[in-house]
C-alpha cells in the first residue's frame, strides 16, 4: 500500500513537471536565486535610486542580483538585445524597467516560454506576460498634473507639454490623462507639445522655441530631463514665476529649483520601494509562491512649502533618512 502510495505521488510530481517543466527544478530559498534587472537606464537619481532599492533587497534576502542598463533611454533595440542576452544565463526571475512595451514583446515571450517570472517595474507592459508590475498610476498622475495647473491658472489660459521622446508607456499615460482632464476644462487650452531628448540643453532649447513661439500661461513636462529643461529655460527668461511649472520626478537640482520658483509642483513617486520590492517579488515568484497582480507606488505633489516634512524628506532622499 505505501509502495502503491508512492507511485502515485511519483506519478503526479511527473504529470505536474509535463506541464511546467521548471517545477522540478524550482529552487526553494533565496540564497540559490539568481535574479537578472535590466533597466532602461543607469543614469540620474531616479534610477540610481531603484538601483539602491534593489541592493537593499539583496542585501536582505541574500540573492544574486545581476544588473543589466542602458546609457542612453532611447537606444531601444540595444535594450531588447542585451535583455534578450541576459536569458541565455537561464536566471531564476527577472525584473525589468522598459523602455518599450511592443518592443518587449519578443523578450517577455521568450521569458515566458523558458518559465522565468518577470516583474516590470516603473513601466506598465500589455505586450506580453509579466507576474507583476510596480508603479505608479501614470494616467492618473497627468490627469492630477493637468488639474494642478488648472488651479495654479485659475481655470484660464494656454499651456504646453513637454514629452520625453524615450518616455515609452509611461508618457504616453501621462499625456492622455493631461488630454482626458483637459476635456472638463474649456478655459484651458493646449497650444503646443514640445519634444526633447535625454539631453537638457536640447530640452531647454525646445521649451524657448515654444515660449518664443506663442504666449505660454503654463507647462507640464513629463520627466526628470524634460523637467529640468523647461525649468532652466523659465529661469533664463526670467519667467519662473509668471508661467506656472508642474514637472514629474526629484533630483537635487530639481528639488534647489522648486526652492527658488523656477517651478510650482513635481510630482514624486519612490523608485528606492520599487527597486526594492521589484526583488523581492521577484524572489517570491522564483519560489513559486504567489504575488500581487499590481503594486501601486503612491505618488506626492511636492512643492515649497511641504517639501521639509520628515515624510517628504524620506521619499526625496531615501539614501540619506
Amino acid at each position: 500500500m505505501i509502495i502503491s502510495a508512492l507511485l502515485a505521488v511519483t506519478a503526479l510530481v511527473l504529470l505536474i513537471s509535463a506541464f511546467n517543466p521548471g517545477f522540478l527544478e524550482r529552487k526553494q530559498k533565496p540564497s540559490d536565486l539568481t535574479i537578472q534587472v535590466i533597466l532602461r537606464s543607469n543614469e540620474g537619481d531616479y534610477w540610481q535610486n531603484v538601483v539602491l532599492g534593489a541592493q537593499a533587497a539583496v542585501k536582505e534576502f541574500g540573492i544574486t542580483m545581476y544588473m543589466t542598463a542602458s546609457y542612453e533611454e532611447d537606444d531601444v533595440e540595444g535594450q531588447v538585445q542585451a535583455a534578450m542576452q541576459s536569458l541565455i544565463t537561464k536566471p531564476d526571475a527577472v525584473v525589468l524597467g522598459a523602455s518599450d512595451d511592443e518592443a518587449f514583446a519578443p523578450f517577455l515571450k521568450a521569458a515566458a516560454e523558458r518559465h522565468i517570472p518577470v516583474i516590470a517595474i516603473d513601466s506598465l507592459l500589455t505586450s506580453g506576460k509579466t507576474k507583476s508590475y510596480i508603479g505608479m498610476d501614470n494616467h492618473a498622475a497627468g490627469q492630477e498634473a493637468f488639474n494642478e495647473l488648472a488651479e495654479q491658472l485659475e481655470g484660464r489660459g494656454n499651456i504646453a507639454i513637454v514629452p520625453h521622446a524615450a518616455g515609452g508607456i509611461n508618457g504616453k499615460l501621462r499625456e492622455q490623462g493631461i488630454l482626458d482632464a483637459a476635456a472638463k476644462h474649456p478655459g484651458i487650452r493646449i497650444v503646443d507639445r514640445v519634444q526633447c531628448s535625454g539631453d537638457r540643453d536640447q530640452c531647454t532649447k525646445a521649451v524657448s522655441q515654444a515660449m518664443h513661439k506663442q504666449e505660454l500661461d503654463g507647462i507640464i513636462a513629463l520627466n526628470t530631463e524634460a523637467s529640468i529643461g523647461a525649468a532652466l529655460e523659465l529661469k533664463n527668461e526670467q519667467a519662473g514665476e509668471r508661467v506656472k511649472l508642474i514637472g514629474f520626478d526629484s533630483s537635487q537640482e530639481l528639488l534647489e529649483m522648486l526652492q527658488e520658483n523656477q517651478l510650482q509642483k513635481l510630482i514624486v513617486q519612490n523608485p528606492f520601494s520599487m527597486g526594492y520590492l521589484g526583488i523581492k517579488y521577484a524572489m517570491e515568484a522564483a519560489l513559486g509562491h504567489k504575488v500581487p497582480d499590481r503594486v501601486e507606488i503612491d505618488r506626492k505633489l511636492i512643492d515649497r512649502s511641504n517639501m521639509f516634512w520628515k515624510d517628504n524628506q524620506k521619499l526625496l532622499f531615501p539614501v540619506v533618512q
